[in-house]
């Protein structure tokens, strides 16, 4: 009897021993999973040329940034485009996780690739209400199967109008349509858009996925009821908080980096005191006749290693060289000798 009950008393307190043991492990596995902020400095992250629609990924574009560079990337972007139903990016990752970067995926919920226009299929609402979910539950199975680290945005840059999934198209300042009466309804669907996704993917048990709720530092309409608070899913759905800073896109003054980072950044830390804070997009075109974008490189990422940012822990470089138009965009790294010394100096 003595024996039996020794034998059970040692076998319960293993079995503790292994669950402490386990558990830890198993946290800190989901973890490593997990795109977490560094310690010390800015992460040196880019959008290398994809092609028009920035979803043809090919080791040979990845290696031209690298090159172009002279630095390593953390992650880099990759479209996930709609318009063709609902598919993970799949291959794509795998290019990126075979040189070593971590991808970052946009979900584009449109149909049409078109801009400045509502969308009539994957709505704001349908997403909200399920309609969707069997293709988005087959998407989280292929992320979590990866095995390694996966961000994801969805929406980018909801705040500005040109996209469908923006609140110019979902009802806008109107407070009496949906949801919360003291929200406007358009970033209210957004929001509750978002958290349905990532409500979706924990449910199914996908643990690799990093999420990026990601901001245009110049918003359309800029009214009051656009404001960035209005779109936040909160700190439980969401791990960076980013934002895209362009001096010039076309033509006319660039505007400095700091001064559009002086305006948006109390607004970015207002909308959470402890995430971390990403430039998701930057860049400026060089306009021809014009010698500034070499001095935007340079001033920009000396105002960002001055301190002032402290919450700012990576940057992307948008080196897409043609527009969805066909038209070329100027805003490469190399689009002149000046400007790719300045670029490689500035991240070195």
């Amino acid at each position: 009897l003595f024996f039996a009950i020794f034998c059970s008393v040692y076998s319960t307190l293993f079995c503790v021993f292994l669950l402490f043991l386990v558990f830890p492990l198993a946290g800190e596995a989901e973890e490593r999973l997990r795109v977490l902020p560094p310690k010390e400095g800015i992460y040196h992250s880019a959008h290398p040329d994809f092609g028009l629609r920035d979803d043809d990924v090919t080791e040979q574009r990845v290696d031209s940034f690298l090159q172009l560079a002279e630095k390593a990337v953390v992650w880099s972007y990759i479209s996930d485009h709609w318009y063709k139903g609902i598919s993970f990016p799949k291959e794509a990752c795998l290019v990126l996780h075979r040189k070593g970067i971590i991808p970052l995926i946009g979900m584009m919920p449109w149909s049409t690739l078109k801009q400045n226009k509502k969308e009539t299929k994957y709505t704001l609402d349908r997403i909200i209400k399920g309609d969707f979910d069997k293709e988005l539950q087959l998407y989280a199975h292929e992320v979590a199967a990866l095995g390694f680290p996966v961000m994801i945005e969805f929406g980018p840059e909801a705040n500005g109008a040109w996209f469908p999934w923006s609140a110019v198209w979902n009802g806008g300042a109107e407070k009496r349509q949906y949801g919360d009466s003291d929200i406007p309804d358009g970033p209210e669907r957004f929001r509750d858009a978002y958290r349905h996704i990532v409500s979706l993917f924990r449910a199914e048990g996908v643990s690799n996925v990093t999420w990026v709720f990601h901001l245009a530092s110049a918003p359309w309409p800029d009214k009051e009821w656009n404001a960035p608070r209005y779109y936040y899913p909160g700190d439980e759905w969401v791990d960076w908080i980013g934002v895209s800073v362009y001096g010039r896109l076309r033509s006319g003054e660039a505007k400095p980096f700091h001064v559009i980072l002086k305006k948006i950044y109390p607004q970015l830390t207002a909308l959470s005191p402890k995430k971390p804070l990403a430039i998701l997009e930057m860049g400026v075109s060089e306009e021809r006749g014009k010698q500034d974008k070499a001095e935007w490189i340079t001033s920009a990422f000396s105002h960002l290693k001055t301190g002032a940012y402290p919450r700012i822990k990576a940057v992307s470089w948008w080196n897409k060289i043609y527009r969805p138009d066909g038209s070329r965009s100027y805003l490469e790294v190399d689009s002149s000798k000046s400007s790719l010394s300045a670029y490689r100096a500035a991240v070195a």
